[in-house]
């Protein structure tokens, strides 16, 4: 079903402790992003931004952060909306099109770079797809919240997208180009050195030349949830490996996968093309 629409590009969506949402809308006239009610009947802006994208709330002091995907940084914001901090890298290593975030273990931000600038690939508001052939240089970030302190810890990928820890711990990372997930095992801190294909999600042929996995998040049973921009679904992969399902949504472009509700057991959906969140409930066999 249809959560939310009328919104101008939706990329993320995060769930605060109350129930209610906030999206990030990535459109060139309305970069912001929105806090939406549990039931959806509700909406105001929280933050006048450019082009947000990926989202995340820290437990430990509730501050919420956000990829600014066009102006190349990540931000830390104030329970109003107000900027609090600023992050960018440096000159060895900036920061081109930070992406998505979670939060790890050891209280750290993970967030990916996709390895390349939103005007490389986004022109005149229509995405050039010879871009998607040329050369990139993806990224994994760890950022310290508390000493603030950026570090690349593993470079290489094809437009690295989404990111999630799983529930036995070991983190995943979406590569749009190519449609694989690589993992990493974790345990006092992440093994860089033992990053390995975990599956590769994309179809052979889809409507769209710019395609593949986007945000991704699990279950608590450890299944992989899997936004197929530019394919039209989410793929559920389990702990396996194995491509168990497809959710099929209404607009070709879903971006980002979280879960939500009383039982936590509705998976919301960001669909790019057509402005919409949907909902589905995913039941217990599934999971």
């Amino acid at each position: 079903m249809v959560f939310l629409e009328d919104l101008e590009h939706p990329e993320s969506a995060l769930i605060l402790n109350d129930g209610s949402i906030i999206i990030s809308e990535a459109g060139k006239e309305r970069g912001c992003l929105i806090r939406v009610s549990a039931s959806g009947k509700k909406r105001h802006i929280f933050a006048r931004l450019d082009r947000p994208g990926g989202l995340l709330q820290n437990p430990y002091d509730g501050s919420i952060w956000v990829t600014e995907t066009r102006q190349s940084s990540v931000l830390r914001l104030n329970s109003d909306g107000s900027l609090a901090e600023r992050f960018s890298g440096d000159s060895d290593t900036p920061l081109l099109w930070p992406n998505g975030m979670t939060l790890g273990p050891d209280g750290a931000i993970y967030l990916t770079d996709s390895g390349i600038r939103v005007t490389d690939l986004i022109t005149a508001g229509r995405a050039n797809p010879d871009i998607w052939e040329g050369p990139m240089q993806g990224k994994l970030f760890r950022l310290d919240p508390i000493s603030k302190q950026l570090d690349c810890l593993d470079d290489g990928f094809r437009f690295a997208s989404g990111i999630a820890f799983a529930p036995d711990g070991k983190l995943y990372i979406s590569e749009s180009v190519t449609g694989n997930i690589y993992r990493y095992p974790f345990t006092d801190r992440l093994e860089v050195a033992s990053r390995e294909r975990f599956v590769t999600v994309t179809d052979a042929a889809g409507p769209c030349r710019v395609a593949g996995p986007d945000g991704i998040t699990f279950d608590t049973e450890g299944n992989l949830y899997v936004a197929m921009f530019g394919q039209g679904h989410v793929a559920t992969v389990t702990a396996n490996g194995d491509i168990q399902r497809t959710i099929v949504t209404r607009g070709s472009c879903p971006m980002d996968v979280i879960f939500g509700g009383k039982d936590n057991n509705r998976l919301y959906i960001t669909e790019y093309q057509r402005g919409r969140v949907e909902m589905v409930e995913v039941s217990a066999s599934i999971r």
